[in-house]
């Protein structure tokens, strides 16, 4: 039965599964499993013989013999499964290889995914005086998932290919040919590791449903911590040091260094994981020209009076609909149950597949989202997904990608403005607001002091009235300005790449990928690093390009062009032709342009004293007829 179609009597039977008493927990736990002589790992059932099962049921034993190491394993895989299960998803792995992540106890020499020095430097892993990315799950797992992807080509069994990993230090490909898919048959001889995985699993399985520690911890990954120590993460997130253990081990410096992006995994709350989320989204907006939406979402948590509670349901308010809050052990037919509707409806609400993975802490609508947003416009982060923005406004998705003429495919580029509210004119370019890069550490004093604010808004439910319009940025500057002929930049339907690039005042250019291009030969053609390039777009090497994919190029970063060695004779050169001139609207020679956007209050008198302008001259360049203007317009401004 799938779950789509699954009757209301049978959501009883499994929810009182999931909420089993902490009582039958002890209960349970003095007994240990019996071993079978067929177990199903990874959808490989694994045949055992009798030398087989001994030695299987020697190492449960050792699991069991402490209960205290096995209680904190669990606790440990149930925070990191929701960050793991997706890595494995993409790569096409069971969810039974996550219980080969964990490092065993004893053994100090290996990280997670059993991962020696040797093995680390295989995989082109960092292993430093700084980091040592063996003992980060998120870095060693998206690593050694991406490679067991390309074992288990050869090889077609899972359990198979988890032993060809498990045998080399050296991790070289080892050709076995195509093995029977659905069986394997163990013994003695196979490696020592295989056979502590399948008992952990045999072990988790009959004890992690019944477990209930005193405090349940959900993981968040925090991504903007370069250049930060955890100390002064923990200060900014307003969190105790003891809730970055035991997941960070993988620093080794003082600082987290910036070469790439090393996600801090802390420890919250199921009531703290939304403050925690803002907290952490408004530091990530300082890495943005004054973002434009700072109290999105809008999150009141119900008090248990106000709702037909369930054990272990949390509900809230998320932008003006209702929504439940996932726990550890909550699964689509859980949180459809608890919303009192289909399952079908949660995933269409909140517009997921039954193949998605539900997130614990994360808000799920159980109502339909609205059409448009409350605000107008959205400036995309690095790595926002076009879905993360819908529900953080509560906007559909379908909308989104109308507004903004999207494919549901199309990566999203950091600082897009995104159309919320309404259709982008197809006369109108794609636009982008430019990252401030190279950010220096604020003082930790006064970024605490900073970030308190807005976090204490989102515990108030907003009204009605200051949800009409977002904390707009007073300035903005384009991708493209307007001293550019909008030719260049026709609408994302056709537009298309350059053979060279244009030397236009712009900071920045978009490039779209053709045919036959790779990284390098972009980067060639605009004079700058493929490092620079991987950083501007949030790419790496082994991210394949695609034709089509739009790729931000920053021309004031370009390299210092070589100088030629000079020779005995000095060629004149003769002046260059001056550049051909072009038509532009409203604006003389090297004059820049800027925009305004209105915020609520704002008259054409208070627009133009903040930009130090004359009231005739701004309302010329907007050709404004009179001294009404709407709060999110866009007035142009030239300095």
């Amino acid at each position: 039965m799938s779950l789509m179609t699954m009757s209301r009597p049978l959501y009883w039977i499994l929810v009182l599964i999931i909420n089993v008493s902490p009582l039958t927990y002890h209960l349970s736990a003095q007994s240990i499993p019996a071993i079978p002589f067929d177990i199903d790992f990874a959808g490989v059932t694994i045949r055992l013989n009798e030398q087989g099962r001994e030695k299987l049921q020697r190492d449960v034993d050792q699991l069991y013999a402490d209960r205290a190491g096995l209680r904190r394993d669990i606790e440990s895989l149930r925070q990191l499964t929701p960050l793991l299960e997706p890595l494995l998803k993409a790569e096409r792995l069971p969810a039974d290889y996550r219980y080969a992540v964990l490092p065993f106890a004893g053994d100090q020499s290996t990280g997670y995914w059993n991962l020696s020095p040797g093995r680390a430097l295989a995989l082109k892993m960092v292993v430093n005086a700084a980091v040592d990315e063996r003992y980060h799950p998120i870095l060693a797992t998206e690593t050694v998932a991406a490679y067991l992807s390309r074992l288990h080509r050869s090889s077609n069994n899972h359990v198979l290919t988890l032993l060809q990993y498990l045998q080399s230090d050296t991790l070289a490909d080892h050709s076995t040919g195509k093995a029977d898919s659905t069986y394997l048959l163990l013994d003695v001889n196979s490696p020592p590791l295989i056979w502590k995985i399948i008992a952990r699993k045999l072990a988790f399985e009959q004890e992690e449903p019944l477990f209930r520690p005193v405090q349940t911890y959900l993981l968040y990954d925090y991504h903007a911590g370069a250049g930060y120590s955890l100390r002064t993460i923990g200060r900014q997130l307003q969190l105790g040091e003891d809730r970055f253990k035991p997941f960070n081990d993988w620093l080794k410096a003082t600082q987290i260094p910036d070469q790439k992006e090393y996600p801090v995994l802390v420890r919250v709350t199921a009531d703290e994981f939304p403050i925690v989320k803002s907290r952490a989204d408004v530091r990530g907006k300082l890495s943005l020209i004054e973002q434009a939406d700072v109290g999105f979402p809008v999150l009141t948590k119900l008090p248990p009076s106000t709702v037909k509670t369930y054990e272990s349901a949390v509900f809230y308010t998320i932008n003006d609909r209702p929504g439940v809050q996932a726990q550890s052990c909550d699964n689509l037919i859980t949180l459809a149950y608890y919303g009192n509707i289909a399952i079908r409806r949660l995933l269409s609400y909140n517009e997921l597949s039954d193949r998605d993975v539900i997130q614990p802490g994360r808000i799920y609508y159980i109502k339909r989202k609205a059409k448009r947003a409350k605000v107008p416009f959205h400036i995309v982060r690095k790595n926002q997904a076009l879905r993360e923005i819908a529900d953080m406004y509560g906007v559909r998705l379908k909308s989104l990608l109308k507004f903004n003429r999207l494919q549901p495919t199309q990566r999203m580029q950091t600082g897009r403005v995104v159309w919320l509210r309404k259709s982008r004119p197809r006369q109108q370019p794609v636009e982008y607001r430019q990252p401030v890069e190279d950010i220096k550490p604020v003082v930790e004093d006064t970024l605490v002091g900073a970030l308190s604010a807005p976090v204490d808004s989102l515990r108030r439910q907003t009204d009605s009235s200051s949800l009409q319009q977002p904390v707009q940025p007073t300035v903005a500057q384009p991708l493209f300005p307007v001293e550019d002929s909008l030719s260049d930049v026709a609408g994302e339907e056709s537009r298309s790449a350059p053979d060279s690039p244009d030397e236009s005042p712009g900071t920045l250019r978009l490039h779209v990928v053709r045919k036959g291009q790779t990284y390098y030969s972009i980067s060639q053609l605009y004079g700058v690093t493929l490092k620079q390039l991987y950083a501007w777009n949030n790419l790496a090497e082994r991210i394949p390009l695609k034709v089509g994919q739009e790729l931000i190029v920053d021309l004031t970063k370009k390299r210092p062009a070589l100088r030629p060695k000079r020779s005995g004779a000095v060629r004149q050169q003769s002046p260059p032709k001056p550049a051909a001139t072009i038509k532009k609207p409203f604006v003389k020679g090297a004059q820049r342009v800027i925009y305004h956007i209105v915020r609520a209050g704002q008259t054409v008198y208070r627009v133009a004293l903040i930009n130090k302008v004359s009231v005739p001259d701004l309302m010329r360049w907007n050709n404004l007829t009179n001294y009404t203007i709407e709060i999110g317009q866009r007035l142009l401004i030239r300095k």
